[in-house]
């Protein structure tokens, strides 16, 4: 759903089951460069896939950067355009897209807030509640 507004946020994430080692796991899509601008809205760009649990250090990775090479004044979406756009930034996000081995980090299969197994359940949204 929408309601994190991932889609017009600088860094958006929007949850995304993956598959890995045979299990389900949670893992998110990465989105760049979203924004609601006075006379438009811009989605934010793919960047890509990843695990749940690597997901923070995507945001740090490319925070760091933006800060290191973004010019004085300039927009995150100014930079990122300059930047190769998110297929150019999430090329040195590539190495987040891996899930380890289930039996050596078992934490990459059990969602945030949860103690179990990865399941991935539909049902009514959060939001239309």
């Amino acid at each position: 759903n929408s309601c994190g507004q991932h889609h017009i946020a600088d860094i958006g994430f929007s949850g995304a089951e993956r598959r890995a080692h045979g299990q389900s796991a949670p893992g998110y899509t990465m989105l760049l460069g979203g924004y609601i601008g006075q006379t438009q809205a811009h989605f934010g760009e793919r960047a890509l896939r990843l695990p749940a649990k690597n997901a923070p250090e995507a945001a740090v990775r490319v925070i760091r950067r933006f800060n290191d090479e973004r010019e004085p004044g300039e927009t995150f979406r100014s930079w990122m355009e300059r930047s190769g756009g998110a297929k150019g930034i999430s090329a040195g996000l590539k190495d987040l897209d891996e899930f380890p081995d289930p039996a050596v980090a078992p934490d990459f299969y059990v969602d945030y807030g949860e103690t179990g197994p990865y399941v991935a359940e539909t049902g009514m949204s959060e939001c239309a509640t």
